[in-house]
């Protein structure tokens, strides 16, 4: 919340939550778990008035 009020004191863009759960991660609770936390983020932000749209969760193909 800290980060999120200060870049509205100096009125930064802020558009969304990005995250990388690490390479190789077959766990599908991880990312539950990390979307469950972007989506606080993005609640927070709300709060403060930023409409964010951008939700990157990172990685790459895997091959």
């Amino acid at each position: 919340t800290l980060l999120l009020e200060r870049a509205k004191e100096l009125d930064l863009a802020i558009i969304g939550v990005s995250f990388h759960v690490g390479s190789g991660c077959t766990d599908p609770e991880t990312f539950v778990q990390a979307i469950s936390d972007a989506r606080c983020v993005f609640d927070m932000a709300a709060e403060l008035g930023f409409d964010m749209y951008l939700l990157d969760i990172g990685g790459g193909p895997v091959c």
